[in-house]
């Protein structure tokens, strides 16, 4: 194969969303609403850049950032002097409102205002839009009401997914700037993550969620091994079966592509976590989480200088009130959209293959926007063996080797000849962006392991190596220690099930470490030679050493 740069620029790799199995459906999604998003989150905040720019080359995602001017051009091979930064600041009008865009959002919090958005209408909207696509019954619709469902449903995704970029820009600035003024006050960094912990309920919704039907079952002494027989143990089993179905069975479960399972397709999911003896608890997981938060807050405020404290308070309620968005933001922005999606798609390829017009039924996945709802409604469309072809040549690209950079090399940027307001935002991106993606991870030292643990307790268990969610829904049990490469929002119904997680890449502010958070459960991150831990043996996971250590 040959690596061309999509366009001008550096072109960095992204391997944290999608394989290059990638959907064409996917791509066109991803190429039309990430820089869209990403370019409002950055008019609102005034940031020194025109948007992130996202393009596929052989199934593999590339990003690069795309300047406010001259984005266009191949732009230069050497950082510019601080003088000329300085100097086309001051005299652009563009770049000169951006400044003050900047400036008052950093004074204004426009953070707060995107998160009352989110709760007072646009959660609100996307929720009902979603729940009226996944009622749609799309088996006994006919082929036009299907094409049309389909087409409503695309439309609906690719705008939920604009704002699903958008509120990615707002959702981690309080939190960066709680860590900017902890630093300064000599505070650790951890213990002030762990002090965020039970914002975020999104996290164990879907494990609290069944809280009601384990405790209906328990009552008419029920082990179901079988979602019939949950059904059949009582009116009311059966009722908060379908409540929890309507509100988690049509969102995506092993991945962020269509041809990722839903959890309405992994019953055996739902029986393993009804099983889950955390359900049995007097309090949910999000209470317990809050506990913990409030403990490690009580310790925080004895190490805040006292003419600080109302700063902290008021950073720390900010800190806390954005922290969950991120998880939240997925399951209703994406997952739920694109599972709605799947679902339609699969009843469109059963009509087609019958039809003739598609091989096999998840060749319908490899048919763009427009080629599926054509073809529903009768116009021609590309020939079933032209689609089997396209089939073929998407799964091949599995494990294709792709570089990391596209394009020229990348160049470090010179923050300190921004506008101040500019220079301390960017200053906080690149903090926060460190404690989400550190790579930097220890050495192993013996047959120990290092890295950055998350939690107060040691934790033993089998060690299950997966490669990504839909393996570890497959292969892992209850109590079984995760070890993977990272973690996404798809994993969150196994690591509910997890008794600890091991990961090779991530920091403080990674998704692991989270829902290990939110979970409870002892998680440590960023260990380099994870994946070299043989699958079934017994580890220990302790957080607070930030240490894994094979025991058998």
């Amino acid at each position: 194969m040959t690596w061309q740069a999509p366009g001008p620029g550096t072109w960095e790799r992204d391997q944290s969303h999608f394989d290059r199995t990638v959907t064409p459906l996917m791509v066109d999604l991803m190429e039309a609403a990430a820089p869209r998003g990403i370019r409002e989150g950055f008019d609102l905040t005034g940031a020194p850049l025109a948007t992130m720019d996202v393009r596929f080359v052989h199934g593999q995602m590339y990003r690069r950032l795309v300047p406010i001017i001259g984005g266009s051009g191949r732009g230069p091979q050497t950082p510019p002097p601080a003088w000329l930064v300085r100097a086309v600041f001051a005299v652009h009008p563009r770049l000169r409102r951006r400044v003050r865009t900047a400036e008052s959002a950093m004074v204004d919090k426009t953070w707060s205002d995107e998160a009352d958005r989110w709760d007072d209408t646009w959660k609100p909207a996307l929720i009902a839009t979603n729940r009226r696509l996944a009622a749609f019954d799309v088996v006994g619709a006919t082929s036009a009401e299907l094409a049309d469902h389909l087409a409503d449903t695309l439309g609906h995704a690719e705008r939920a997914m604009v704002l699903h970029f958008r509120l990615h820009i707002s959702d981690l600035g309080p939190i960066a700037l709680l860590l900017d003024h902890a630093n300064d006050w000599q505070l650790d960094a951890a213990t002030v993550m762990s002090a965020l912990a039970g914002s975020s309920p999104a996290t164990t919704a879907p494990r609290d969620a069944l809280r009601p039907l384990a405790a209906e079952l328990a009552a008419h002494g029920v082990t179901p091994t079988s979602l019939d027989d949950v059904r059949a143990a009582s009116d009311l089993a059966a009722t908060l079966l379908d409540d929890y179905m309507r509100e988690f069975g049509t969102r995506l479960t092993t991945g962020y592509d269509v041809t990722d399972l839903t959890l309405a397709e992994l019953p055996e999911l739902i029986l393993s976590a009804l099983s889950d003896e955390r359900l049995d608890a007097q309090t949910t997981a999000a209470q317990e989480a809050a506990q913990r938060g409030a403990e490690a807050l009580e310790h925080l405020c004895s190490e805040v200088p006292p003419a600080d404290r109302e700063l902290f308070d008021e950073l720390v309620d900010d800190a806390r009130r954005l922290y969950g968005l991120r998880d939240e933001n997925g399951p209703i922005t994406a997952e739920w959209p694109c599972g709605v999606l799947r679902t339609g798609l699969l009843e469109a390829g059963r009509r087609l293959v019958a039809a003739g017009r598609l091989h096999a039924v998840d060749h319908v996945f490899d048919l763009d926007a427009v080629e599926v709802v054509g073809v529903l409604r009768g116009e021609p469309g590309p020939r079933a063996d032209a689609v089997a072809t396209r089939h073929r040549n998407r799964l091949a690209r599995a494990h294709t080797d792709s570089p990391p950079y596209l394009g020229p090399a990348p160049l470090e940027p010179d923050l300190d000849s921004l506008p101040e307001a500019m220079r301390r935002m960017m200053r906080m991106s690149v903090n926060v962006v460190s404690l989400l993606e550190a790579d930097d991870a220890a050495a192993r030292d013996g047959d120990a392991l290092s890295g950055t643990g998350i939690g107060t307790t040691p934790y033993r268990g089998t060690a299950r190596v997966v490669a990504d969610a839909d393996e570890a829904l497959e292969r892992c049990r209850p109590g079984d220690v995760v070890v993977t490469r990272f973690t996404a929002p798809t994993f969150n119904s196994v690591l509910a099930l997890a008794g600890a997680v091991v990961t090779e890449h991530g920091g403080l502010l990674c998704h692991t470490a989270v829902i290990a958070r939110e979970l409870g459960i002892a998680a440590v991150v960023g260990v380099a030679g994870a994946l070299d831990i043989e699958d079934g043996v017994d580890v220990e996971v302790d957080p607070v050493a930030g240490v894994v250590s094979v025991v058998g």
